[in-house]
């Protein structure tokens, strides 16, 4: 139910996407008093709407991060959204969360030569790691054989419902005016907070005025169940833009193609375009897929200036989780321990990666 008078609490949180409900499931666990500020519905926004891919790693295959970040910094944040997939597991487990979640692992499909050598450079180093990576040179095709998949809605539904069982306090359908350290203005009444987290991620420049945190949206169609298995896994392709997936009660879901319309993607407009549309049918087409589209949507993802999210205290005092450029499952979970921790002791050990004032 929404806000309806003043309160207080240890933690505001502000939106309950993947993110919010992270934050306040790790939060409550520690026996945090927590109260998080939802503007619509858990889950109604990019959180409930992606394609529920659990992948390791960012957007960028692994060379091409080493490249960005630095071999380093890219091997830590790897690390990172590898206990992001072990907390996520471990809180649907521990929680009797059903979401369909299944770990039958990922692919990544090379679209061109020059990405095929970086896909296949990335396996061998990775294994290299320690990390189960198979290789089929024939297709261009590298399988991470750890990665996940789940239905997103359900999970952070679910994880929402954990962390009220654990005394969290959600308010849906209370839009956020304002934000500062220690309070959130909100319809209906004041929070005030020893800690405030934005997780707002696309939405946080309504809060924030200087957010570097871009709305993109991001398209998906779903068909009617069909009655065979034609993708055994989620399947990443085209640097990311392309990604598809077969659910399990049969239905293909197939999203992405933003790079066909990169400038008209750009803004908070959730309504699904023919011209991008008609991609995702064509790909149905090529595979043979005859059964009706019964769903079309889109959802806002937030990027950030550099590909990593923004994870922390932020110079105002605000605490921040956001800016995931389309990989939320990869990081919200850890994401939401690492504020935990920021609020509980002042310090992680990973937190500088994800600084979110850095340059």
């Amino acid at each position: 139910m929404p806000l309806e008078a003043d309160a207080s609490a240890d933690v505001a949180v502000i939106g309950a996407g993947i993110a919010g409900c992270a934050v306040a499931y790790a939060l409550a666990r520690e026996g945090a008093k927590v109260i998080v500020l939802e503007r619509d519905a858990i889950a109604s926004a990019a959180s409930g709407r992606n394609g529920g891919f659990i992948l390791a790693g960012v957007v960028e295959n692994w060379v091409a991060a080493c490249r960005r970040f630095g071999a380093d910094a890219a091997r830590r944040v790897w690390q990172v959204t590898i206990t992001d997939r072990a907390l996520l597991r471990a809180a649907a487990g521990r929680e009797g969360i059903e979401c369909d979640l299944a770990w039958n692992g990922s692919e990544q499909l090379a679209g061109d030569g020059e990405e095929w050598a970086e896909i296949r450079e990335s396996a061998e180093q990775l294994r290299a790691l320690g990390h189960r990576v198979a290789v089929d040179e024939a297709a261009r095709r590298v399988t991470f054989e750890e990665d996940g998949e789940m239905h997103p809605a359900r999970f952070v539904r679910g994880l929402a419902d954990a962390a009220e069982r654990l005394g969290a306090r959600f308010h849906e359908g209370t839009p956020v005016a304002r934000v500062g350290p220690a309070a959130v203005t909100a319809a209906g009444g004041t929070v005030t907070a020893a800690s405030v987290v934005s997780c707002a991620n696309a939405y946080t420049r309504h809060l924030i005025a200087d957010t570097r945190i871009a709305p993109v949206r991001g398209q998906m169609l779903a068909t009617a169940p069909i009655g065979r298995r034609i993708f055994p896994r989620p399947v990443y392709a085209h640097r990311g833009f392309r990604y598809w997936r077969q659910t399990r009660d049969g239905r293909v879901l197939v999203g992405g193609w933003r790079n066909t319309a990169l400038e008209a993607e750009v803004g908070e407009d959730a309504t699904p375009t023919d011209a991008v549309q008609r991609h995702l049918d064509a790909f149905l087409s090529e595979h043979g897929v005859r059964a009706p589209v019964t769903h079309r949507w889109a959802g806002i993802m937030g990027f950030s200036h550099d590909g990593l999210p923004y994870i922390g205290r932020r110079a105002d005092g605000v605490y921040v989780l956001a800016g995931f450029t389309g990989h939320g499952n990869a990081f919200a979970m850890a994401g939401g321990a690492i504020i935990a921790t920021l609020i509980r002791r002042g310090s992680h050990p990973d937190a500088d990666l994800f600084d979110p004032d850095r340059p």
